[in-house]
């Protein structure tokens, strides 16, 4: 808890400084705390995290300077990080801004370059470097160079190394047309926890942007070429080249809002036995992360065991509707889906020894430009939600939510062993309202209903134990009591029918609550079992273990 401490001692010179200078600031600490119980591989273990980032920006002029500190020992998702994460120097005036130290990036709608960090996922793809824009009315352009040090989120003993160079530019030759581009390059270094051999990948890219009178239309291409050694051409099936598109159509008014979405990501694509080989130079790179046409729901059980992107081999498309049927009402339909690009089948051949040798054969002539979403052995996987919220008055709101989604995914065995598939469905109805109790109080609730069928939990019959066909419920109820803007508690309770969870538990009961400490200070406190599941942002998909403890957080902006 010396963190704190240490945020209050050093707002000392800077308050000094912002009364005798005109130099402003502001600094902000968040500290998080937890023990308790985690699954992992159907077996408990004891977890602790203990996290603090302090963060300070300084404001003189048309300067900024920032700095993080991070103590991160243990960490709970990612790298443990002890002492200066992040610092940057920016010069902003007029329609120039120069930026060294850390930064992120975005390209285009991100098909070269779209860098972010997650923190509860463990994912930062954050670089150290200049960047450098410029930003008119008719015009924009930018420069980039750094290092990137990327960490696996999955094994974060990995590291890979990029020198990353780009440029972009865009310009406006009427009011309602964008046209634009961007060529990057990026070297993966030779390092001992990540790449054992150096590699060149050249990227471009160029798009379409046009509004008018509420039509909207985009467009963007980019393509990725690979340079590789010898040695490591001959270990691999990719044609080292790859390329990808993203399409937009849309029309809103102040009735209703229509919009298409295509994707068609094949960067890299590869034969069945490479596809599960995530540190390969030529798939789509880790700060590759273009729009991922997958709803991402802010509701439990809705955003649960989501489809997981591959931005190297992935076709799809979402359409979305927005309705204003009257005042106060809003209805969103979306439908999404996907699938892989190719079906392969497996076969055992001999090779020139005498030695049977496993090889793939593709079952279509050409890789699809358009998801096959009923042939299992496209993984293909889709979604239909609906969502209507309707204000009764200024003191109630309510909503209510409806999903269908299923997911495959296909593995085509190796001759020896069967092709087999992994199947996951739900249908989710989500109920929610919002209730103005007094003057500063609100009562939210949240009912959510679930039936899921998942092939991984279904078991044959033993001695022991009866049969499962992997089909059970689920039920969760939040709520939470706000009184603003001191204080607020909640509880979530979320039962579900199988007991082929990890420890076989089926309730799992939090109660949290948080309190404000004057107009600088919120402190968080938890004590509750989490039944975990896949999460994922932006593309970034990984499991989330079961946790049964306690969590503190102490969060400070001054």
């Amino acid at each position: 808890m010396w963190l704190p401490t240490l945020t209050a001692l050093l707002m000392i010179p800077f308050a000094t400084v912002h009364a005798q200078q005109g130099i402003d600031y502001s600094i902000s600490n968040e500290f998080r705390y937890g023990t308790g119980e985690r699954y992992e591989q159907e077996v408990p273990i004891g977890k602790e995290y203990l996290e603090n980032m302090f963060n300070t920006r300084v404001y003189a002029g048309d300067f900024t300077l920032g700095f993080r500190l991070e103590v991160d020992k243990p960490r709970e998702y990612g790298r443990d990080t002890l002492g200066l994460k992040e610092y940057f120097g920016e010069f902003q005036r007029d329609n120039l801004r120069v930026r060294g130290g850390m930064f992120y990036n975005l390209l285009g709608r991100g098909l070269l370059m779209n860098t972010f960090e997650s923190r509860p996922l463990g994912f930062d793809t954050e670089t150290e470097g200049v960047k450098v824009d410029y930003k008119s009315q008719d015009v924009s352009a930018q420069a980039f160079g750094g290092i990137m040090n990327y960490t696996d989120i999955l094994t974060f003993t990995r590291t890979e190394q990029y020198l990353l160079r780009g440029i972009s530019g865009e310009v406006h030759p009427l009011k309602e047309i964008g046209v634009g581009g961007s060529v990057m390059t990026a070297s993966g270094r030779k390092t001992p926890s990540g790449f054992t051999r150096p590699f060149d990948a050249y990227m471009r890219e160029a798009y379409l942007d046009a509004n008018y009178s509420g039509l909207r239309a985009y467009l963007n291409y980019a393509d990725k070429r690979t340079q590789l050694d010898s040695a490591d051409r001959a270990r691999t099936t990719s044609l080292r080249y790859g390329y990808a598109t993203y399409g937009l159509l849309g029309y809103s008014n102040s009735d209703v809002g229509i919009t298409a979405e295509y994707k068609n990501y094949r960067y890299d694509l590869i034969e069945p036995n490479e596809q599960n080989a995530s540190g390969r130079a030529t798939r789509a790179l880790p700060f590759q992360n273009g729009p991922t046409l997958i709803l991402e729901h802010d509701k439990t059980l809705l955003a649960r065991n989501p489809h997981a992107i591959d931005f190297s081999d992935e076709l799809g498309f979402q359409l979305e509707t927005l309705l204003y049927p009257k005042d106060g009402l809003t209805v969103t339909l979306i439908a999404n889906g996907g699938s892989r690009h190719n079906a392969w089948q497996a076969k055992l051949v001999k090779d020139s020894t005498g030695v049977d040798k496993t090889v793939y054969e593709r079952i279509n002539a050409a890789p699809l430009s358009f998801p096959e979403l009923k042939d299992i052995r496209y993984s293909p996987f889709w979604e239909v939600f609906a969502h209507g919220e309707y204000e009764l008055s200024d003191r109630q709101t309510f909503a209510i939510g409806i999903q269908r989604k299923d997911n495959i995914l296909y593995g085509e065995g190796n001759g020896d062993v069967a092709p087999s598939s992994e199947t996951y469905k739900a249908s989710t109805v989500m109920l929610e309202s919002i209730s103005s109790v007094g003057q500063s109080d609100n009562l939210h609730a949240i009912l959510e209903l679930q039936q899921v069928y998942d092939s991984k939990k279904a078991l044959p019959a033993t001695d022991s134990t009866a049969e499962f066909d992997g089909k059970y419920k689920n039920v969760l109820l939040t709520l939470e009591y706000t009184h603003s803007p001191r204080w607020a508690v909640n509880g979530r309770l979320e039962w579900t029918t199988t007991d082929h969870e990890q420890g076989g538990r089926r309730l799992w009961p939090v109660l949290g609550a948080t309190y404000r400490i004057g107009n600088s200070h919120t402190v968080g406190l938890q004590y509750g079992a989490e039944r975990g599941g896949v999460v994922c942002t932006g593309g970034v998909c990984r499991l989330i273990n079961p946790f049964n403890g306690v969590r503190l957080t102490v969060t400070s902006k001054l």
